[in-house]
């Protein structure tokens, strides 16, 4: 069920008209993203959450920005080299290699730093924004950067559709050297992306249609990868808001209609109805039967071995199973 029929199904069975005031719009919206939310993140229903993803470790760059749709990471593995990396805490990178001189040719380990506003950072470098839309010329870029010397900077520039528009008083500014944030006023048409120079350049940061801030979760390589290399994340992805009438639900086609349950409870709860409690029961009922449709996976055999089991190779005398 896409975001539109949801809402209309909601309508109908609120009683309300097909086009309610704005204000029943957004609330019934506003829960029907909830409900989404509060369903992904049960346990064991948010293995729906899971993904892989490739990425790109620029060569020399200790750190990576991963994805917006990144919320937490479960796995890092170098497929060219046929190794996982394995994860540590950054204080342990800076007790083995607090210089940062152990190079190679491939990163063995890794460390979760925390969040940034951007994939990469500028190296001493102007900053300009551009969408991929030519509809995105009345919302402003905001940008706030370290400069050359430590000094804080700010700036705001009106976007104009997809002609780079450069931050800085004169329009010359080339000192930026960290970018703190980046961010629009209003949801735009198209991708809004943040360059290190006029044409071509690094992408530093992109923000998708519907959000308004970039976000990155951050890691940290070791030994530091001498050349690029595509390192495959297997990650838990963020759980965006329905916000489009086409959108859908992260959840099995099959249990779309428990948002609109949940929905429906947290309208009763408002209107102090006494269908609440009827709501409430089909609301669970339904929060039961999804987690059983995603954790009684019909391909699983249950087995009381402790481990797998193959065929043997030592001969006559160790037949299989023994």
């Amino acid at each position: 069920m896409t975001l539109a029929s949801m809402l209309a199904d909601l309508y109908r069975r609120l009683r309300y008209t097909t086009v309610p005031q704005q204000g029943v719009t957004t609330r019934l919206t506003a829960y029907l993203n909830e409900t989404q939310r509060e369903l992904l993140a049960m346990p064991g229903i948010e293995r729906l959450r899971d993904d892989v993803m490739p990425i790109t470790a620029f060569a020399n760059q200790a750190r990576s920005g991963l994805p917006p749709t990144v919320a937490r990471i479960q796995g890092v593995v170098d497929r060219l080299n046929n190794h996982k990396l394995a994860q540590v805490t950054l204080a342990e990178l800076r007790m083995m290699d607090p210089s940062q001189a152990f190079t190679g040719g491939y990163p063995l380990r890794y460390a979760v730093v925390g969040e940034r506003q951007v994939q990469i950072q500028p190296a001493t470098t102007g900053l300009w924004a551009v969408s991929s839309s030519t509809a995105d010329i009345t919302q402003t870029a905001f940008i706030e950067t370290i400069t050359t010397g430590g000094f804080s900077y700010q700036d705001t520039k009106p976007l104009n559709g997809q002609t780079r528009v450069q931050f800085g008083a004169t329009s010359t500014r080339t000192d930026h050297i960290q970018v703190e944030k980046f961010y629009v006023g209003a949801a735009t048409a198209g991708y809004i992306s943040l360059y290190d120079a006029a044409t071509l350049g690094n992408e530093l940061a992109r923000i998708a249609p519907g959000l308004t801030y970039s976000r990155y979760l951050t890691v940290e390589w070791n030994p530091i990868q001498t050349a690029d290399i595509t390192e495959y994340v297997d990650f838990q992805r963020t759980i965006f808001d329905l916000v489009n009438a086409s959108d859908e639900p992260l959840l099995p086609a099959d249990f779309h209609w428990v948002c609109v349950r949940g929905a429906l409870m947290k309208e009763y709860e408002l209107l102090d109805d006494s269908r609440l409690t009827v709501a409430r029961v089909e609301y669970e009922r339904g929060q039961m039967k999804l987690r059983s449709f995603v954790l009684n996976d019909g391909d699983r055999i249950a087995s009381l071995r402790p481990i797998a089991v193959g065929w043997s190779q030592l001969g006559a005398q160790y037949p299989d199973g023994s």
